[in-house]
């Protein structure tokens, strides 16, 4: 294994050359609208447009962004969690960016039980025109805020992995526990079906060697299920080191949970250790991360009581002999708090580092009984890897245990009353499906622009409070568009998941674009998707696209001097060869895709490109004609060679 490595976690080893075909995100906290749209979707989808630009720009942007979720629409999929652990940080939640859960699958766990969704799961599905399939895999403890990319630290593991053809069960078994987990999430989501494209995935490529995935779920779990599935703490077995003697460990986390002395014990025991070589890396009163990191005081006296060290991380902006880094290229003057994840196992000269989501609690672990079950309350993920190097090494302990930051208690775990709930629309009727401690008592109200409508009727479903209403809409797609459900003082917003077909989601209306310029800055950019001349800076200038080239008008057969021209036509011809030009990349991007995968999901969406460069062509011919009668012509023949291609288009 490498050295650890410091660098942006927001970025993608993918080939340059690759697309996204297929994400999967999980979160603690539901994602920011803020950070997808302006920075994360940009980046995987390789936008040609920044949000950040002038208002020409940004509307290009939006548009452009609109078109590519289209595309991936249902391909793009987001689980995270409404109870709460650790303190949240909301920062970047927007509004304005609403519009995009009609094509992202947003969904939350706790459809079959109460359940927090901690980890932090990327799965990137990656295409080269030219060469194989990509998995790109992050573990890491960030969720997908701005406030955790943008004000913490955080730790993570990367890999890229080639992707046969074909699927295997073989390879799908090298990943070991994390198939089950994925699977696990999906059922807890409400969806068994809803991930396994990506279980799929990972049948196609093998997991790297020396890598171990350590995984927990909501649930009891008995000694029997560990032995066949080492959820929680049962599988630190697999990552325990090699070697003779007890094992030890290192652990630095943002949060620690209630310990007991004998609780402590037995978590050590399933890696082979003892409490007398557990060490926690910590901070003092006056670290500037004292308001972030929790650890009780009852927690504290069980570690010391057990004979565990705890050790001083120091950090002081102002006093370089005060503060401990994480990395040598961690700047004294980083203001970021830490909100990694780490625990690094040692025996003999054996290393193993664990790169997780799990905080130092049961609720992440288990609460293990007197017949060795375990009792999980989260969905956590962690990647175990060979390595020797801990940046803790030299940290000693405190020399006075008052000097440890500590809080009297963690209250009470937050459980709310709508644990989990879902709403799609098929263009006539918007189905809500919750779940709520008080299934009598819940109400909810959709928001479509400026109204509100009332969820007439509710239907329990089964048991465990599942209630279900069908709801009859068949007006326009609205911002917000959400429903809002209401139990108590307690209230849950469901963004609306549009299921209509594709043709009935392209004619939904775009916030903040211009309506009356939106038509020719679509244009603008499915030509220059394919190859067509960049988008005009100010979109008042689309309709004026071809001004650069001098068409006489009808005629106008003489030079400025007088004599005859006998080229009048050429920028005729020029602009008739870029139009010809967006035809020819359209066809060879139909071409290559039935030659790679006759079946894939893009096919349907060239043919549809293919019918929307028809009108385009056709609207464009109009705009042009304002220059001319011939230079409508270029317009005019790539509209008709499009509509001969599409009728020979080879069908799957």
């Amino acid at each position: 294994m490498g050295a650890i490595g410091w660098e942006a976690l927001l970025k993608t080893d993918a080939p340059p050359e690759c697309t996204l075909v297929r994400a999967f995100f999980s979160t603690y906290d539901r994602a920011d609208e803020r950070l997808l749209v302006e920075h994360a979707l940009p980046l995987f989808l390789k936008l040609g447009h920044e949000p950040a630009g002038d208002e020409a720009e940004r509307q290009y942007f939006l548009i452009e962004l609109d078109r590519r979720l289209r595309q991936m629409h249902d391909r793009i999929v987001v689980v995270s969690s409404n109870a709460r652990e650790e303190p949240v940080e909301q920062d970047g939640g927007d509004s304005a960016y609403q519009w995009i859960w009609r094509s992202i699958r947003h969904l939350t766990v706790g459809s079959r039980g109460r359940a927090v969704q901690h980890s932090k799961l990327w799965l990137l599905h990656w295409s080269s025109p030219d060469g194989p399939d990509y998995l790109e895999i992050v573990v890491s403890s960030a969720n997908l805020t701005l406030a955790a990319l943008k004000g913490q630290l955080q730790s993570a593991w990367r890999t890229l992995i080639t992707l046969k053809p074909q699927r295997s069960d073989a390879r799908l078994s090298t990943w070991g526990i994390l198939p089950s987990f994925v699977r696990e999430l999906a059922i807890s989501a409400g969806d068994g079906q809803n991930l396994d494209p990506f279980l799929e995935l990972l049948a196609r490529g093998e997991c790297p060697e020396s890598i171990t995935f350590v995984a927990s779920v909501p649930g009891v779990h008995s000694r029997a299920v560990l032995r066949r599935t080492p959820w929680g703490a049962a599988g630190l077995a697999k990552i325990a080191p090699a070697g003779n003697g007890a094992a030890g460990a290192s652990i630095t986390t943002p949060y620690v949970g209630s310990w007991g002395a004998e609780t402590l014990r037995r978590w050590c025991g399933n890696f082979g250790g003892t409490t007398e070589r557990l060490e926690l890396v910590w901070i003092e009163k006056s670290h500037p991360w004292q308001r972030c990191w929790l650890l009780p005081k009852n927690t504290l006296r069980s570690l010391l009581e057990a004979g565990a060290s705890i050790l001083r991380l120091g950090r002081d902006p102002a006093d370089s002999d005060r503060s401990d880094a994480f990395h040598v290229r961690h700047r004294q003057a980083d203001d970021r708090w830490s909100h990694a994840k780490l625990y690094h196992f040692r025996r003999g000269n054996s290393r193993r580092l664990l790169v997780t989501s799990a905080n130092f609690s049961m609720a992440a672990w288990g609460r293990e009984d007197e017949q060795g079950a375990l009792t999980i309350e989260n969905f956590e993920l962690g990647v175990s890897v060979e390595q020797t190097d801990w940046p803790f090494e030299h940290l000693e302990p405190f020399d006075d245990e008052k000097d440890i930051a500590t809080v009297a208690d963690l209250g009470t775990r937050s459980s709310p009353l709508i644990s989990w709930g879902s709403a799609t629309w098929n263009g006539e009727v918007i189905r809500i499906e919750c779940r709520c401690g008080s299934p009598s008592e819940v109400s909810g109200e959709l928001r479509a622009g400026g109204e509100t409508d009332p969820v007439a009727r509710w239907t329990s479903v089964g048991a465990d409070g599942l209630c279900r209403a069908d709801m009859q809409y068949s007006g326009p797609w609205l911002p917000p568009f959400v429903v809002e459900l209401t139990c108590r003082d307690e209230c849950l917003r469901l963004p609306v998941f549009d299921e209509r077909e594709l043709e009935d989601r392209e004619n939904t209306l775009l916030p903040e674009v211009d309506t009356a310029l939106l038509q020719a800055l679509g244009d603008q950019l499915l030509f220059e998707e394919y190859g067509g001349r960049t988008a005009a800076e100010d979109p008042a200038e689309t309709a004026d696209a071809i001004d650069d080239l001098a068409f006489p008008e009808d005629g106008d057969d003489e030079t400025p001097d007088g004599s005859r021209s006998e080229s009048y036509a050429v920028p005729a011809f020029v602009l008739a060869r870029r139009h010809l030009a967006v035809v020819d990349s359209w066809a060879d991007a139909v071409k290559e895709l039935s030659r790679r995968q006759p079946d894939d999901f893009r096919r349907k969406h060239l043919r549809r490109d293919g019918e929307l460069l028809v009108e385009a062509f056709r609207r464009q011919s109009e705009r042009d004609r304002t220059a001319g009668p011939t230079g409508a012509l270029g317009a005019g023949l790539a509209a008709e060679e499009l509509a001969i291609r599409l009728k020979h288009f080879p069908e799957c």
